[in-house]
């Protein structure tokens, strides 16, 4: 009996161990992923395009080089883009007109995936010329950064070129568990405004929990009435009510695309 009542007593312990396990996981879940953890399968689904992974690449330019910055790039970024050894794609490149002025935002597009990223970064670091590229570059910054992030799946596919005009990248930071809500709040938000809407990214590496949305429109002032018309809207004003309180931090900046930029 009492080797029995051991024995029961050890497998009442291991459930209790068991309930424990499952809520504290269900509680990381929810930190993570907001109040109402989804189906693995739907949040993939809203939250990424799984075959691409883009590179966001923001540098901060020493004050009287952003010339020169981009001229360099101009010689070497052309090159790596139309290479076929290379798996990467530049998306394309702006300098901060207003904003955060002497910033460079690169993208690159990785249509392989995560596996694409290894084999670019595998070839390129082969490259004295690219290497010594970099090196040289480096000296003419403040500060550089970089970010993996996947696109959202609900964003309306862009176009490779607008002709002209200027773009607008607004970066989110937003709070830990509220990525899932975001993506179902902006879903029906970016529907209202399809025409201005370019690309919706989410940090995977790097700055976590950073959203950036990609605007473009014809001039300050078309997207000062495109803005407005929007907020005439009481489904918006409803859906950025929601979205406002998620957020810890927002920058704007007015981009310009150079000469060279596949997006432009």
């Amino acid at each position: 009996s009492s080797g029995i009542n051991a024995e029961y007593g050890g497998m009442r312990g291991l459930q209790t161990s068991k309930r424990l396990l499952s809520t504290w996981a269900d509680t990381f879940d929810k930190y993570l992923m907001g109040t109402d953890p989804p189906v693995k399968d739907q949040h993939s689904k809203l939250l990424a395009k799984r075959g691409r992974v883009y590179n966001v690449e923001v540098q901060d330019v020493k004050p009287g080089y952003v010339s020169e910055y981009l001229k360099n790039a101009e010689n070497v970024l052309p090159d790596i883009h139309n290479d076929s050894s290379i798996p990467a794609e530049l998306y394309g490149q702006f300098s901060v007109q207003l904003g955060q002025l002497d910033r460079v935002y690169t993208i690159w597009r990785h249509t392989d995936g995560y596996m694409g990223v290894d084999k670019t970064l595998a070839e390129l670091n082969k490259r004295q010329d690219y290497l010594q590229f970099s090196e040289q570059q480096g000296k003419l910054l403040r500060h550089r950064e970089q970010q993996l992030c996947y696109e959202f799946s609900f964003w309306p596919n862009y176009q490779d070129s607008y002709d002209g005009g200027l773009f607008e990248i607004r970066s989110y930071t937003l709070k830990a568990g509220s990525l899932y809500e975001w993506a179902n709040a902006w879903k029906r938000a970016v529907s209202l405004r399809e025409k201005d809407a370019v690309m919706g990214l989410s940090s995977q590496i790097g700055d976590m929990y950073t959203v950036h949305h990609i605007w473009r429109y014809d001039d300050l002032e078309h997207r000062r009435s495109e803005r407005d018309r929007t907020w005439q809207s009481g489904e918006w004003a409803n859906l950025v009510v929601r979205t406002v309180p998620m957020i810890r931090s927002l920058t704007v900046n007015i981009l310009k695309p150079t000469d060279y930029s596949p997006l432009r």
